[in-house]
């Protein structure tokens, strides 16, 4: 799935973009479940435990920046936590034990959009080691005209 230098390239940055792990299939069934989503919060007035709207968010307007957990809530975002081929990913870069902690989807819509302004996710998550991963599957295209994720490397 990922090569030896890959490997050293996450070591030394602290990232890497593995293409095509997840199938167009798989991307297509998660794209139709977050329209799902994104269509059932219309009934949503304020935040629930399932989704974050967005300031603006109205039945007629749905705005929704977060999906809570979704793999509590769907089998197609369960499959995702337990997909073979980035659990391999993850075990080429660190070894057999790897450990799910928690999922979330965060929605950027065209046209709004709460900033997230520049931060470091280290201080958000228990841990006792730094051998952790955020791991994103991007369901729509991402090019730097829709603002893609920044990072630097060698900062982590």
């Amino acid at each position: 799935m990922i090569s030896d230098q890959d490997v050293a390239r996450y070591r030394r940055d602290g990232f890497i973009v593995v293409p095509d792990v997840v199938s167009a299939a798989d991307i297509a069934d998660l794209r139709r479940v977050t329209d799902e989503f994104v269509e059932s919060s219309r009934k949503s007035g304020q935040h629930t435990d399932v989704f974050d709207l967005e300031p603006g968010h109205s039945a007629e307007q749905p705005r929704l920046r977060r999906i809570k957990t979704p793999h509590l809530h769907h089998p197609v975002y369960a499959r995702m936590v337990k997909h073979p081929k980035i659990v391999a990913v993850l075990q080429k870069l660190w070894g057999p034990n790897v450990r799910f902690d928690l999922s979330k989807l965060n929605l950027k819509a065209a046209g709004f959009g709460s900033p997230v302004e520049w931060h470091q996710d280290w201080a958000f998550y228990p841990h006792t080691n730094d051998d952790l991963a955020a791991v994103g599957i991007m369901i729509d295209d991402v090019t730097p005209d829709n603002r893609s994720l920044l990072v630097i490397p060698g900062r982590h």
